[in-house]
């Protein structure tokens, strides 16, 4: 089924009117691209907030070596201001105003997967520099902008109630008869794997380091629910990654353990990645202007 919207230029509802006047977030520009996704086959955007405290909310709870080389300090200097800027506005819209802030976004989603040729679907990541348990973030959608879904979007049924995205978008689909996104995530935070999966939320584990003992726990748990780990390799562009990784430091036992390494850096859609408990292997990269020395890299690097 297309989605065929009454009415694609009819407007937003007043509260989210008023609500992008406030902000300045616009379901037209709350979700970029970025060129690690662009090597991905499935259209991809990117949901990006002020990482760790720099918006005055900690959105990465168990950051730590990660801190120094997030790639929220990567990318052109004279776009830097702006763009730091523009993350803390809707890090704080968030948690100021979350209903009208996942209606945008919801708005947003179905904004671009209107924009795909042939109904393919869109992928997406609501953490490109954050971790956050969006499965557990319930918003509030009234009827009016149920409506709104039904007339601006071309999206069938009544979506008024409480809800969390990945449900929300499930019955969509339900609804529509197709798959519209794919919902996907790096995070260093225990979750609910089981549930996650159950809404169709594809997570991978991130390695942090060996010193980031926290980090290890949750890692060996994520392996045993069968979640795939990915880990920085500090080998240069364009040089293979080794076939197994030792992971007995994050497993324990007596016996040496490796496993299979996979390319992350081939496609950021980690949906395709093989399932049962693999590495991802990525070449470690440093923002510009980073200074990172052998002993950090060696630590943070499997």
């Amino acid at each position: 089924m297309i989605l065929t919207a009454a009415n694609s230029r009819a407007k937003m509802t007043q509260s989210l009117q008023a609500f992008s006047a406030s902000s300045g977030i616009k379901h037209t520009n709350i979700l970029s691209t970025n060129p690690k996704t662009e090597k991905s086959k499935v259209q991809t955007y990117i949901l990006h907030l002020a990482p760790a405290e720099t918006s005055g909310y900690n959105v990465c709870p168990n950051a730590q070596n990660c801190k120094k080389i997030c790639l929220h300090f990567a990318g052109n200097p004279v776009y830097m201001q702006a763009k730091q800027a523009a993350r803390i506005r809707r890090t704080q819209a968030l948690y100021i105003a979350p209903n009208e802030f996942m209606q945008t976004l919801v708005a947003a989603i179905l904004h671009n997967v209107n924009k795909q040729p042939n109904t393919e679907p869109v992928a997406i990541r609501l953490n490109g520099t954050s971790d956050i348990c969006w499965e557990n973030i319930e918003f509030n959608i009234p009827a009016e902008f149920s409506r709104l879904l039904n007339v601006k979007f071309g999206v069938p049924g009544d979506y008024s109630g409480q809800w969390n995205i990945f449900a929300l978008f499930q019955t969509m689909q339900q609804n529509i008869g197709r798959r519209l996104v794919w919902f996907y995530d790096y995070t260093k935070l225990s979750r609910n794997w089981e549930k996650c999966a159950a809404l169709d939320y594809h997570l991978t584990f991130s390695f942090d380091g060996w010193n980031n003992t926290t980090n290890l726990r949750i890692a060996k748990r994520a392996l045993e629910s069968g979640v795939n780990v990915a880990a920085a390799f500090n080998i240069k562009k364009g040089k293979s990654l080794p076939t197994l990784a030792d992971v007995s430091a994050i497993v324990g036992g007596e016996n040496q353990t490796f496993l299979p390494v996979c390319d992350g850096d081939l496609t950021d859609f980690r949906p395709s990645d093989p399932t049962g408990g693999h590495i991802i292997g990525l070449r470690f990269k440093l923002p510009h202007g980073i200074a990172y020395t052998d002993t950090e890299k060696s630590a943070f690097c499997m």
